[in-house]
């Protein structure tokens, strides 16, 4: 009768460990699935600023070419168009440096966020060590 004991003592923890492992695997799929959507976030914000800048190099051809074209203004309306264009690009030199700044403050959260979740699955990690294995770990 306790030879039956102990083979299922064997085998319970047999079984144990193998669901140990899978769990562990099961977390370290999941920080490494969470890091590669962050990886993929971080490219597409960055392909969005790059195609906005495309943009405005667009826009700002299109006026270059409507400025070269009214060559024929007169000066006050020359004046009052190149007024507008300083306007103009301090704003867009507003708008950049804004977009980097945003750009920048999104990486520092999802970093802190990668961050966060990086510790709290060590931690766990940690704890299924120290059941399965004891203190020494």
């Amino acid at each position: 009768m306790w030879f039956m004991a102990d083979s299922f003592s064997d085998n319970f923890m047999g079984i144990f460990y193998v669901i140990a492992v899978i769990i562990i695997l099961y977390i370290v799929g999941r920080v490494i699935i969470t890091h590669e959507k962050e990886k993929t976030r971080l490219k597409s914000a960055d392909l969005r600023l790059k195609a906005k800048k495309l943009d405005m190099l667009e826009k700002e051809r299109y006026i270059k070419g409507l400025r070269d074209a009214s060559m024929v203004l007169k000066d006050d309306e020359k004046t009052r168009i190149d007024e507008l264009e300083q306007d103009t690009a301090v704003l867009s030199r507003r708008s950049i440096a804004l977009m980097t700044e945003i750009e920048q403050r999104m990486q520092r959260l999802e970093r802190g966020a990668d961050n966060a979740k990086l510790l709290k699955t060590l931690k766990d990690i940690k704890e299924t060590e120290k059941e399965l294995f004891g203190k020494r770990g």
